[in-house]
């Protein structure tokens, strides 16, 4: 009948449109998962990236924001004590600037050694291990007293004495090492170097006790005293040359 044939082409091409729908979206949906894969992949990225610059903000910054200051404390060979202040610029760049001054007594001498330096250091990767140099000034003095034998016309005489050599001398020292700080700003390192002198000068000074000035004179004119003084300070020249091992066994400080 006509309305049978109606119907049925009715419903053929329902069913039809059906399955074109169903095939639409069959293809649309692994299109939706690729975008949402997709989306999903990039806000971890966003994510992870989000992370390591709280990380670095919360590392770098300090009163200064990527440039922080602060002191450090220091021991090793040839300073056994040093005092300073750190500037650190993001984990890159850092000077410091120090000195110290160390006395001790050997085998009835008195020995002081001072020194003062700036140094410059570079982080190729940013993190504890750098290259570096300082450069600085450093005076080493010795000091003795003891019973000198005079001969003062003709007679025998024991004079007190009083020795103090001091030595003097510029030195470049290129170093490297490792250099630790935490978010508290609490800084660790440990250095090693050579210090290299230059322009190194040393002096001799001499007095006397219980002699009057016209022996005191006699004594200083007297061409022995002087080849003495002139080889003592020949010494103590070569030991300022002398290229010593710098070690900075621990140094901590506190940047903020």
């Amino acid at each position: 009948m006509k309305w049978q044939t109606t119907a049925y082409s009715a419903l053929a091409s329902l069913c039809l449109w059906s399955s074109l729908v169903h095939a639409q979206d069959a293809a649309e949906a692994p299109a939706e998962q690729e975008e949402s894969s997709a989306l999903g992949t990039v806000k971890d990225a966003k994510s992870k990236v989000d992370e390591q610059a709280d990380a670095l903000r919360a590392k770098a910054p300090g009163i200064l924001g990527d440039l922080r200051i602060g002191p450090h404390v220091g021991v090793g060979i040839p300073h056994p004590l040093t005092v300073g202040l750190d500037l650190v610029y993001a984990d890159l760049l850092s000077l410091s600037v120090e000195g110290g001054r160390t006395k001790a007594e050997i085998q009835d001498v008195e020995v002081e050694i001072r020194n003062w330096d700036v140094a410059l250091r570079w982080f190729p990767f940013r993190g504890t291990f750098f290259l570096g140099a300082a450069y600085g000034d450093q005076g080493i003095v010795a000091k003795s007293s003891q019973d000198v034998e005079i001969d003062y016309n003709g007679i025998p005489l024991n004079v007190p004495t009083t020795f103090r050599l001091e030595v003097e001398s510029k030195y470049l020292t290129p170093q490297l090492g490792w250099y630790a700080r935490w978010d508290s700003g609490f800084t660790l390192s440990f250095e090693l170097g050579l210090q290299m002198p230059s322009g190194s000068s040393s002096e001799l000074q001499t007095s006397f006790k219980n002699i009057s000035s016209q022996a005191e004179e006699i004594i200083r004119n007297n061409s022995e005293y002087n080849d003495s003084k002139d080889k003592v300070e020949d010494v103590g020249r070569l030991i300022g040359q002398k290229k010593l091992p710098y070690i900075s066994l621990l140094k901590f400080g506190w940047l903020f």
